[in-house]
């Protein structure tokens, strides 16, 4: 299958899948701010259970990101970047962070949840919801905290 091929297929099964969950979110959006064609074209198919798949590429999204807090507020002692990108922020703006992950983890944790007990109603919620976290809490918080770094590099 090429390319071209591939995202048809997404289309078509997007279409069945946001009718069939009640889905608000267009596949625009979420690819947007999940990249699900790209991870889709990397995967070279489109699941039978779409939903899971791209459930899949927003957790990968969303750990991707944590990991990467995490490191801002418990440093790896052996990693120089992340002992001066750590040192960047206070005590207060740290705490703040560690709200971003708990977000971010209880996204996670809602979604291993969702893949045992195979609820859709909770999956689409769960799609919905990310998304609207990513636009109105991750996103704008995550500007700020790469800003002050970007600021901070800049500066050194």
């Amino acid at each position: 299958m090429n390319k071209k091929e591939i995202l048809e297929e997404l289309e078509e099964k997007f279409k069945i899948m946001k009718k069939e969950l009640g889905l608000k979110a267009s596949l625009e959006e979420l690819d947007e701010v999940f990249f699900i064609r790209d991870s889709i074209l990397m995967a070279r198919f489109v699941s039978e259970k779409l939903s899971r798949q791209i459930c899949s590429r927003i957790i990968e999204t969303y750990m991707s990101w944590t990991n990467y807090l995490h490191s801002l507020v418990m440093p790896n002692p052996g990693h120089m970047l992340n002992m001066n990108e750590s040192k960047m922020f206070n005590d207060e703006e740290k705490k703040a962070i560690l709200k971003l992950i708990s977000q971010a983890m209880e996204l996670t944790s809602r979604n291993n949840l969702i893949g045992l007990t195979k609820d859709r109603k909770e999956e689409a919620k769960f799609i919905d919801n990310s998304l609207n976290f990513w636009i109105k809490s991750f996103k704008p918080e995550m500007i700020k905290i790469i800003t002050k770094i970007n600021e901070n590099w800049k500066s050194e």
